[in-house]
């Protein structure tokens, strides 16, 4: 073998043996990122589009700490023309710009900056499965059966109030949206 190819085969052990030595620094890690597109879909129903849940007026007294929660309202999502490959679908929460708190998974009181006069503070609104746990904002909620001989599903999720601190009086407005997901 030629002074030339053994070279090259001494630098070649040396970067290998580099790139395994850096994947197993302390500190370091890989993310790895694995999905699936399909390309059939249920359709949105109307009445699903654009919905509003009014929360029940509660005191600031039921919200007078961070981590209380209180006044869960219910909300359906309704889909039709569901073809028969899925079986299941499910709503994927996600807001297009930094309208939620990274730290709780909630969306944020909007009106705190678009209306601080009459805004309530220290408040945030939960996204919930029915069974009470927590849906984080960029999650995925609990999947629903589509009816196979209609083609049709309704996914229940609940939306309520979640404290940071001390909440004061004021209105609670809060977006979110959604994207259908096929578990």
């Amino acid at each position: 073998m030629s002074n030339l190819k053994v070279a090259v085969c001494a630098l070649a052990l040396v970067i290998s043996s580099a790139s395994a030595y850096a994947a197993d620094v302390v500190g370091q890690g890989t993310v790895t990122f694995n999905g699936k597109l399909i390309d059939e879909t249920c359709t949105i129903d109307d009445s699903s589009k654009d919905i509003i849940v009014t929360l029940p007026n509660l005191s600031t007294k039921t919200l007078s700490a961070a981590g209380n929660e209180a006044g869960s309202q219910a909300f359906d999502i309704k889909v039709k023309d569901c073809p028969d490959a899925i079986t299941k679908v499910a709503a994927h929460f996600e807001v297009l710009n930094s309208e939620y708190n990274p730290s709780t998974g909630n969306l944020i009181n909007q009106l705190e900056v678009e209306d601080p006069d009459n805004s309530a503070t220290k408040a945030e609104v939960r996204l919930y499965n029915t069974d009470s746990s927590q849906i984080r904002i960029g999650s995925t909620g609990a999947a629903f059966p589509v009816d196979a001989t209609a083609h049709t599903a309704t996914m229940e999720y609940l939306g309520g109030y979640y404290a940071t601190a001390q909440t004061t009086a004021g209105n609670v407005k809060a977006q979110v949206t959604y994207t259908l997901a096929y578990p």
